[in-house]
């Protein structure tokens, strides 16, 4: 795999049916649906969501969009995602979203779930 260098996120707004992915803003939380990390040598998709917006769609939503976006800019380039397994929530999006499970592990006093998802299908514009 490639070093995959900084990577501008997004260039522009990406609007879904219900939702704008933007650059975060300073009124913003510093936590942010997708990201990559400079320097990491792979694109990791990370979310998090207050609980009021739980169980609506908005996190596989926003990170369909995110992974459309992400095979655009870099084509052929895998992602990796890790959630705990006793997150149900975020085991059942993994398998939506096409991620493979890689390996499990103990971190953080808990069962980890590694995956990685190798075919990215770029957003239909």
């Amino acid at each position: 795999m490639a070093e995959l260098g900084p990577v501008a996120w997004p260039p522009a707004p990406i609007r879904t049916e219900r939702l704008v992915l933007r650059e975060s803003e300073a009124r913003d939380r510093a936590e942010r649906p997708g990201h990559v990390r400079p320097g990491a040598g792979e694109a990791e998709l990370g979310y998090m969501l207050l609980p009021e917006a739980w169980g609506r769609g908005y996190a596989a939503e926003a990170c369909a969009a995110a992974l459309g976006w992400f095979a655009d800019a870099l084509p052929g380039e895998p992602v990796v995602l890790c959630t705990q397994t006793a997150n149900d929530h975020s085991m059942r999006l993994a398998a939506k979203l096409g991620f493979t499970e890689v390996e499990r592990f103990e971190a953080w006093g808990a069962e980890q779930w590694f995956g990685v998802l190798s075919s990215v299908t770029p957003l239909v514009r």
